[in-house]
């Protein structure tokens, strides 16, 4: 990427805990994966999904704003032309940390980004915890980064 320092990372204010982050992060995860189940009766994925958009309105409330600006930042610098979006469309539902710290996500997760370093590379960013953080994976070329960790 152009700019190697821009990893950054978020200092929380007081009151503001990181274990809440990615507790909150997880949580949502569990939600869409419970939704994502194919057996599920009309009424269970009813409920499911009410969970889920209280679960998101929480996140949002609590850490959407740090969230936003970690995205604006990212979007300003490396793809202005893509729209930013909710944080909470950026969490992955499946994510899997290997043992050298890489992060394994199904090929739909996150959200699909046009990075100008990348011309014509299909790329998606996504929110995953522990610690919270957005990482950038390219999708027909290998390659991932952080790039925005909250400490």
């Amino acid at each position: 990427m152009r700019n190697q320092s821009f990893f950054t990372h978020h200092k929380f204010s007081q009151g503001m805990n990181l274990k809440n982050l990615d507790q909150a992060i997880i949580s949502i995860a569990q939600k869409k994966k419970q939704l994502s189940e194919e057996n599920l009766s009309e009424s269970k994925r009813r409920a499911i999904q009410i969970e889920l958009e209280t679960l998101k309105l929480n996140f949002q409330a609590n850490f959407g704003t740090m969230i936003e600006e970690a995205l604006f930042n990212f979007h300003d610098e490396f793809c202005p032309d893509n729209e930013i979006l909710n944080p909470a469309e950026y969490l992955a539902s499946h994510y899997v940390e290997t043992n050298g710290g890489r992060i394994e996500v199904g090929e739909h997760e996150g959200i699909p980004v046009e990075v100008e370093d990348f011309p014509g590379t299909h790329a998606r960013l996504m929110l995953v915890p522990s610690p919270a953080r957005l990482v950038l994976q390219g999708q027909d070329v290998d390659f991932q980064e952080v790039v925005w960790k909250a400490v």
